[in-house]
């Protein structure tokens, strides 16, 4: 099926025309196509606003960490887990707790767990940041991220008003049919009968 025949096909689901083919049915299938179509455009403003309020929330929160953390060289005081082969998927690249060292801005020592790659050893140095008490916390909500999830939420919340809008003109199509098929049968018995009695 084409474009064109596509567009003709929903024209007249929505518009049935009020000739004596045009059934009451026919005419509430195309007002509900007509509402699912509306509250689907009606549901992008608010999703566009609430995909706004995420990335707000999130730049507030990338500003408060980035004004209280800071990068720092963390210096590894025993040998990382070793190197795991997985069998399925090859090699497995990732993070273990290790035990390292590492210098306040005060130029004092602290000691404790921070994240190293698997295989890495006694020594070895790797990036960490630290909190205002001086402790490894996770690196902070950078303004893009907030603005990949603001833009996530936005799109996710628009996605489920359409699919619910499909779902629903969908379901609704289902008992409008079965209501034709059965509005068909009746009249088939009547026009059957008036035959057999001619």
């Amino acid at each position: 099926m084409n474009i064109p025949s596509r567009f003709l096909r929903v024209w007249r689901i929505v518009h049935p025309g009020h000739g004596s083919l045009a059934r009451p049915v026919d005419r509430l299938e195309g007002l509900i196509l007509v509402f699912a179509v509306l509250v689907a455009t009606a549901g992008l403003p608010f999703a566009a606003a609430a995909g706004s309020a995420v990335f707000a929330a999130g730049k507030d929160r990338s500003a408060a960490e980035t004004a209280v953390r800071h990068r720092a060289e963390a210096v590894l005081i025993e040998d990382g887990a070793p190197v795991v082969i997985a069998v399925r998927s090859g090699g497995a690249a990732d993070t273990t707790p290790v035990m390292a060292r590492w210098m306040l801005p005060d130029g004092s020592f602290r000691a404790g767990k921070v994240p190293a790659t698997r295989g890495m050893t006694a020594g070895a140095r790797v990036k960490v940041w630290l909190g205002e008490g001086g402790e490894p916390v996770e690196a902070p909500l950078t303004r893009s991220n907030a603005a990949f999830r603001g833009f996530g939420a936005g799109l996710g919340l628009w996605a489920a008003v359409l699919i619910l809008s499909w779902l629903g003109y969908r379901v609704s199509r289902f008992f409008l049919d079965r209501a034709r098929t059965d509005g068909w049968e009746r009249e088939w018995k009547t026009v059957s009968r008036r035959w057999s009695h001619s």
